[in-house]
């Protein structure tokens, strides 16, 4: 054992004799410990990032090489740079609750894919102060609301829900969405249709086989303007708005990211402009596929 000991460097012989000397846990308590939460993704390198498999322009887009692009990708890579490591784009989920899924099953560690919070989703992760102040918005077909208006003399489209023909009426929301709750509170007489994508439910508002459909103030600027010739047909309502702010997701074990995400966001991201948002990416959607 004396033979082994002669040795070894000078330098770790030090050491060694150094830590017999000092109590136990000294050593390690002059090294201030990280978060467990923090920690893992430091060791991993890396940290998944859940994003909305489908598009949803301006915020989740899919460059030509097949990598997530648009507004919300371009924050979770600048939020992994911050951080000190790699990111990684979990693309699984179908759906916005579908997301949430993602994130609180663990398979991400956070989620930044244009999601608003919420009483029922927070039951599940936690959510980070929003980044994006936004309302939900309803669209309506003009000609369909001109109509209702002649034939029974009413003003405003929430007086609709009184009238005999709420029944025969269908109101949108994209699946997954958080505004299906708001339609069946303000048209609870209306059948509910679920659409795939923004795309498809504005389509059907504009043919009027939808009458009205409820989405984020956002997109569905970023829609108009991408659609200028939708407005003939389609008008927004100035009543019917829902707060809807966009906050990042965080896995239901890691109240200390939480934090260090709040921090980030207050000190690097602030609150951002939302038709700002809407006029950088607009014309970068045009060299997308």
């Amino acid at each position: 054992m004396i033979q082994r000991l002669e040795n070894l460097p000078l330098s770790l012989l030090l050491a060694l004799a150094l830590s017999l000397t000092l109590p136990m846990g000294q050593v390690a308590a002059d090294e201030p410990a990280v978060f467990p939460d923090i920690q893992r993704i430091l060791d991993a390198g890396t940290i998944r990032v859940a994003v909305r498999a489908g598009d949803a322009a301006p915020m989740i887009m899919t460059d030509a090489d097949g990598s997530p692009a648009g507004s919300e990708p371009d924050l979770a890579r600048d939020l992994a740079k911050k951080f000190g490591v790699e990111v990684a784009f979990v693309r699984t989920a179908d759906t916005y609750d579908g997301v949430i899924g993602v994130v609180a099953r663990k398979e991400a560690d956070i989620a930044v894919s244009y999601l608003s919070g919420g009483m029922e989703r927070a039951r599940y992760v936690f959510f980070s102060n929003p980044y994006i102040r936004q309302n939900g918005r309803l669209v309506y077909n003009r000609a369909e609301f001109a109509k209702l208006k002649r034939e029974y003399r009413i003003e405003e489209l929430r007086a609709i829900s009184k009238l005999p023909v709420a029944t025969e009426l269908q109101v949108g929301v994209v699946e997954g969405s958080v505004y299906a709750t708001n339609l069946e509170r303000d048209f609870p007489r209306s059948r509910l249709r679920r659409f795939d994508s923004l795309d498809e439910m504005m389509a059907a508002v504009r043919s009027g086989e939808t009458f009205a459909a409820l989405h984020g103030g956002l997109q569905i600027d970023y829609y108009l303007r991408r659609n200028p010739a939708t407005a003939i047909y389609v008008a927004l309502d100035p009543d019917i708005r829902q707060s809807s702010d966009i906050r990042i997701a965080i896995r239901p074990d890691a109240p200390n990211l939480l934090r260090w995400i709040n921090l980030y966001l207050a000190d690097h991201v602030g609150m951002l402009d939302d038709a700002e948002i809407v006029r950088r990416y607009l014309n970068r959607e045009q060299d997308l596929p």
